[in-house]
This record gives C-alpha cells, structure tokens and sequence, in this order.
C-alpha cells in the first residue's frame, strides 16, 4: 500500500460529542432522589444485644429497682428537729428529764447540776410562752361539734394558766395568782390527756382493721407517751411521797417518746 493511496479524512467534532439535547420535562413534581439520600432513608438495623450485655443490663436495673430510697442522714434530721420550736422543747426535755434521774440516784452533783435542770424547766416555759394562740385560732374559724368546742376551751385554759406561771416565776405577777393557776393548768392538763388517749385508742382500733403495720405502731407510741404524762400530772396534782423518782423517769420516758416521734416525723418530710 502507498501513501498516496491512503484516504486521511477530516476530524469531525460531532463524531466526538453527541449533540445536546433538552431535557425533558419530570414526570412528577418530586424531584429525583439522589444515591446519598436513599442511603439515609434506609430503615437503621439495630445490632442484637449479646448474652452478656443483656444479662448485665437487667441484673443493672434489677439492682436499681432494688437499691433503697435514700433518706437523709442523721445530722440533717436533727438540724430539722432544732429550728422547730417543738424540737427544741422535746430536746430540753430529755436532757432535763436525764439530769433529774442522775440528781434523784445521786449520781450527779445537786449542787452543779440542780440549779441547772431548774434553767432547763423555766427555758422549756419561755418556749412554749403564748402556746395558747393555736386552739384560739381552731376555737374562732368554729369547731364541728360542741365536744371539739369543749375540748379547745380545756387546752386554751391549759395553755393560759402556763403561761401565768412562767410570768410568775419571771417575777412580774405574785404568787397567788401563780400559784392558782399552775393548779389550774394541772387539771386541764390531765382532762386534755384523758381526750386524747380516747383518741388514740379509737384510732388503734380503726388501724387494726386497715393492717397498717406502720400506724398501729406510730399510735401505740403515742399512748405509751400519753400513759407517761399521765403518771407524771397524777403526780403533780396528789404529790406523793415517791413523786421526785416517779416524774423524773416518767418525763424522761415521755420525751424520749416525743422525740422519737418529732424525729421520724422530720425524716419523712
């Protein structure tokens, strides 16, 4: 073959390329999806849990449904206890109450310790000063039954004649106003527990029905406790020969009683 016999033709650039054309126009007005997109709608595939993960998470939330509520340590409950005014009278009492134990065995010195447990008394006095302003509330927004009304009265009566007493200690009122009432405050005293102990056994024997383990016992302190301020009142208003030794272990039985109770109670709340 000869070169000249060789037929170079021309480049062509349509040969190369193909000639655009217009789009045509979409079937539907959503537009075409891309590959990374479908990619993203793909249902996620959730890995099986092994044995040992699985066995390990539900001994986990076994453990937390088992694990204890927690409740508040024991410096936090007495630090509720004292910024109550109730609190710190139940205090006082039990360190006065222990004392007098201590003076009545002679196991302590009368001479230090007694003008000692006297403060106490007339401290517990100063607090429990204008007691009688909660029944005078109950009394004026008017109570259900004429018996409520009465019972009111008593402790209104009971709180007055308190105070009156504390006054007269303090000096500012003489003593046969004092003194009278002090009487008086005896004798409201023991009515009010007389109530409340027929309270308390109407409401043991509704507890027993219901089973309420908790109540039941919650009750029954506080008749051990009403029990104890009444031995201490009898004592108070018959004065007998035994009445140091009988009071000073009764007080301190009631306030280790309404302590008990002022405790549990600041730890629920």
């Amino acid at each position: 073959m000869t070169i000249d016999t060789l037929s170079v033709q021309p480049y062509n650039v349509t040969h190369a390329l193909p000639t655009p054309t217009s789009s045509p126009p979409p079937s539907s007005p959503q537009l075409k999806k891309s590959p990374s997109f479908l990619a993203l709608e793909k249902p996620m595939v959730t890995k099986p849990l092994s044995s040992s993960s699985s066995s390990s998470s539900s001994s986990s939330s076994a453990a937390a449904a088992r694990k204890p509520s927690s409740r508040p340590s024991a410096v936090a409950i007495f630090h509720k206890m004292i910024l109550d005014l109730d609190g710190r009278d139940k205090s006082l009492k039990l360190i006065q109450y222990l004392f007098k134990i201590l003076l009545h065995h002679r196991l302590a010195s009368s001479k230090l310790w007694s003008p000692l447990t006297s403060q106490f008394s007339m401290t517990r006095k100063l607090l429990r000063l204008g007691h009688a302003m909660g029944p005078l509330r109950e009394l004026a927004d008017g109570p259900s039954s004429t018996f409520e009304c009465l019972v009111l009265l008593n402790a209104i009566a009971n709180d007055i004649g308190d105070d009156i007493y504390c006054v007269y200690k303090l000096g500012l009122v003489g003593p046969r106003l004092g003194k009278r009432a002090e009487i008086v405050a005896y004798y409201c005293w023991f009515i009010g527990i007389l109530v409340d102990l027929q309270s308390n056994f109407t409401t043991l024997r509704q507890l027993d029905k219901e089973k309420d383990k908790e109540k039941i016992f919650m009750t029954k302190v506080s008749i051990v406790k009403l029990l104890m301020d009444g031995i201490f009142c009898s004592c108070d208003i018959w004065q007998p020969s035994f009445a140091n030794g009988v009071q000073a272990w009764a007080g301190f039985f009631s306030g280790s009683l309404s302590s008990y109770k002022l405790w549990q109670k600041c730890a629920k709340a």
